[in-house]
């Protein structure tokens, strides 16, 4: 595999792992814990990823010295080598911010213990190469190495089944899938139970609101009940009011010969 395409392969892997640290990151932040599959998994990933990244900094340190790797003969440095160069870096930075997300926890620490690349020792600049380069009058050799076999083109795949990277048998591989769909599926349950409270919720809550509507219609059955009563004293009051209207000369004369009668009484004895 040429070196750009180890590159984008490592790529490629880097992003499925980061995304599922950033899943495992999410269940850690809800306070639960997440399942030893998908920690065993991360870990087997990153331990490919690291192997990957170490073949991968040989290539690119033979082709920043000027070498081809695979055949063609000696050949100086190109701009593809220093894009290699840049590409192998940023993939290292994303590598070791994997390893720190997987460091969340007590469990990711200890795993990712082993995964923490050793640092090795800055490599001279291009420029540093080309004086040291030019001040050893080496000679040139002009026989091209062996090129390697033909190897055989296969589909892209996120894992690789190679030698070097994932040896695994079909049934660990179809044990690792039954894991992951128990861990969906406890994802799952976790959801349900979720979703079957916010129903008991709403159900409690239509409950209130029904036994509020009840008490807002007993009140204002109440209030036409009182506003009838109202209405008939004051049907009453006016039927009163009326009569004395009707009645009230008479009544005036009446009153005054009572006490007329009660004056006389009063004189005669």
């Amino acid at each position: 595999m040429s070196t750009a395409g180890a590159i984008a392969t490592i790529s490629n892997r880097l992003t499925s792992v980061q995304a599922q640290l950033l899943e495992r990151s999410r269940i850690l932040g809800l306070g639960m814990k997440p399942s030893p599959s998908s920690t065993q998994g991360l870990v087997r990933a990153l331990t490919i990823i690291r192997k990957e990244l170490g073949k991968l900094e040989d290539e690119v340190e033979i082709e920043a010295a000027g070498l081809s790797v695979g055949g063609g003969g000696a050949r100086q440095r190109s701009d593809s080598a220093s894009g290699n160069l840049a590409a192998f870096e940023e993939l290292g930075a994303r590598y070791d911010r994997a390893v720190e997300m997987l460091q969340a926890d007590d469990v990711g620490r200890d795993k990712a213990r082993p995964l923490v690349r050793e640092r090795r020792e800055a490599d001279p600049s291009p420029e540093e190469l080309d004086a040291e380069i030019e001040s050893v009058a080496a000679p040139v050799v002009e026989a091209d190495p062996p090129s390697p076999p033909a190897q055989e083109l296969r589909p892209f795949r996120d894992y690789d089944e190679d030698e070097d990277g994932d040896d695994s048998s079909p049934h660990e591989m179809i044990s690792q899938q039954q894991m992951m769909m128990e861990e969906q599926d406890e994802r799952l349950t976790l959801l349900s139970h979720s979703i079957n409270r916010q129903n008991h919720l709403s159900v409690q809550i239509g409950d209130e609101l029904q036994v509020h509507n009840e008490l807002l219609e007993d009140t204002d059955a109440a209030m036409d009940r009182t506003a009838d009563r109202m209405n008939r004293a004051r049907r009453r009051l006016d039927h009163v009011a009326d009569n004395a209207k009707q009645h009230g000369s008479t009544i005036t004369i009446v009153g005054l010969i009572v006490v007329l009668l009660l004056l006389i009484i009063v004189f005669k004895t």
